[in-house]
């Protein structure tokens, strides 16, 4: 008989998809590299520049910052993930501030030379908190200060899919599709053990267990970033 158990975020998805499966993702490193680079030459960062990196995660991009020698402050909701964060950086002899909290709560005014927020992190929120989220970005920034946001464009995903993956102990099951109703890419993932038992994530307050991320047009981002 099957065995079902459901793991919060913090005990065990946090650090399975942000830290696991994204460290599995072929080339996953030099993406960051190069990321980063594009973000130094659009932004036009000066050296040394404060860097405010929300949503941080495991600070993969973070590292690439603080190793070109920015000063970075990094801020996630889990636990797991700015512990990780914390001990890669002391591994490597790297200087930054990690900290755990909630993007939506930060309380900086005119601090920091540029924000980003990667990964697809932007959009959990819905409308009017990701606009509060945005005028917050905008009082942590110093005068000309830059922001740059990764978000999910309207359209991206246009169907149903189901994908299954081997992982070293079972298999992986993502499911996604976009809710044309409220423009919400939404996914879930499962976890089939190979001695049957079955890991889904427990729904639990102001985490995403099944996980819907706002997609925005362009005009819509433009609109926002302009109030």
């Amino acid at each position: 008989m099957l065995k079902t158990i459901e793991k919060t975020w913090n005990e065990f998805w946090a650090i399975y998809w942000r830290i696991d499966h994204r460290h599995s993702i072929p080339g996953i490193f030099e993406w960051d590299k190069q990321l980063v680079n594009f973000i130094e030459h659009v932004c036009q960062l000066s050296p040394g520049a404060r860097i405010l990196d929300l949503g941080c995660g495991g600070g993969d991009q973070a590292k690439v910052f603080a190793s070109k020698g920015y000063e970075v402050v990094g801020i996630d909701i889990a636990p797991p993930l700015i512990e990780f964060a914390r001990q890669q950086f002391q591994k490597q002899g790297l200087k930054s501030t990690f900290i755990v909290g909630d993007m939506r709560a930060i309380n900086y005014n005119a601090e920091f030379d540029a924000c980003v927020v990667l990964s697809g992190t932007f959009g959990f929120f819905g409308n009017g908190e990701d606009q509060q989220l945005l005028n917050s970005i905008n009082r942590a920034l110093k005068i000309n200060g830059k922001v740059f946001i990764m978000f999910l464009p309207v359209g991206k995903f246009n169907k149903h899919s189901r994908l299954w993956s081997e992982t070293k102990d079972g298999w992986e099951l993502n499911e996604e599709w976009f809710d044309t109703e409220t423009s919400t890419y939404r996914s879930r993932i499962f976890i089939i053990e190979k001695d049957g038992t079955i890991l889904r994530p427990k729904d639990e307050l102001g985490y995403h267990a099944n996980e819907g991320i706002r997609c925005y047009s362009i005009p819509e981002m433009k609109a926002m970033l302009s109030k």
